[in-house]
């Protein structure tokens, strides 16, 4: 075991000039090349893609986007910043639209999304679409696949091989497994533990803090500490020998049944816009863990 003081993975990206120039953060722009490593796996943490998503979910989430948005007239484009402007407010415009579809388990068409965006903006479409995805990937832990790449219709699941999404059966909450993929990747990042403090420095820079209410995920430290660990994803205890007394968190057996190391780099290597394998040490570490389960689950077949 690890003493609680060492971190196993030193950053990656400082090792790696090349990985480093190539992540970038959600708006497109270049990582700052002193964030640090567990910033730059998780490069959503930039504050700017926040800006406007927390008004648009709060006050579209029970409702469709008005429909006289599409008739406003075309804005002519000047320059890099208006369309900048131009994507993240299409892309956080379709959030609600695409949530009350995961809610209700419907699938979603490119035809029902082009009507959610300004008839002006849907030539920009493509890239719209693209950083909603995002968002709704790392905020909410939702991936979206194409099923029918004629008619282009898509679902909405829960990524990573997670099957938990922290909301009540009863309640249209807002999903909660983006935060637990960013504990498990913040745990995997620390060397298979991390201590309290690793966790919320982490998530502080994403302003989620232990102690604050969250507009998607509601009491922060609540949600670690009591749904995660009962739920089995996480495990909290006493670092042995730990004085002052420290406590940790790891994967629980729910996180190892249902996802992997590997799952969780990719997850969160695309974001950054970087092969998994720029980050060399957790990716060989995360492939170690594949073929190992592959070679047992190998074993077993023969056995039987």
């Amino acid at each position: 075991m690890k003493p609680y003081t060492q971190k196993t993975h030193a950053s990656e990206l400082e090792r790696d000039p090349q990985a480093q120039s190539q992540a970038v953060g959600l708006v497109g722009e270049p990582m700052p090349p002193t964030v640090e490593a567990s910033n730059s796996l998780i490069p959503f943490a930039q504050r700017d893609m926040s800006e406007g998503l927390q008004g648009e979910v709060v006050r579209e989430t029970n409702e469709e986007q008005r429909s006289s948005d599409q008739a406003r007239e075309e804005l002519p484009l000047h320059n890099e910043k208006t369309l900048h402007s131009i994507l993240r407010k299409g892309a956080t415009s379709l959030i609600p639209f695409l949530l009350s579809k995961y809610w209700s388990s419907q699938t979603v068409s490119r035809i029902d999304m082009l009507n959610h965006i300004r008839r002006g903006h849907r030539r920009y479409f493509p890239q719209i679409f693209e950083k909603a995805s995002v968002l709704m990937q790392l905020l909410f832990g939702l991936d979206i696949r194409e099923v029918d790449p004629i008619l282009h219709i898509y679902v909405l699941y829960v990524a990573a091989g997670i099957t938990y999404n922290g909301m009540l059966s009863d309640v249209q909450g807002l999903p909660k497994s983006g935060l637990l993929i960013i504990v498990l990747c913040i745990i995997f990042m620390e060397g298979n533990r991390a201590t309290d403090d690793d966790i919320w420095h982490v998530l502080s820079n994403m302003e989620v803090y232990p102690d604050r209410e969250h507009f998607i995920y509601g009491n922060p430290r609540k949600l670690l500490m009591e749904d995660f660990v009962w739920e089995q994803y996480l495990e909290y205890q006493q670092v042995p020998g730990s004085d002052p007394i420290i406590y940790e968190f790891t994967w629980g057996p729910r996180a190892y049944a249902e996802t992997s190391k590997m799952k969780v780099l990719e997850h969160w290597a695309k974001f950054s816009k970087v092969d998994p394998r720029s980050f060399e040490f957790l990716y060989e570490e995360a492939l170690q863990e594949e073929q190992g389960a592959s070679g047992h689950a190998m074993a077993s077949s023969v056995e039987e």
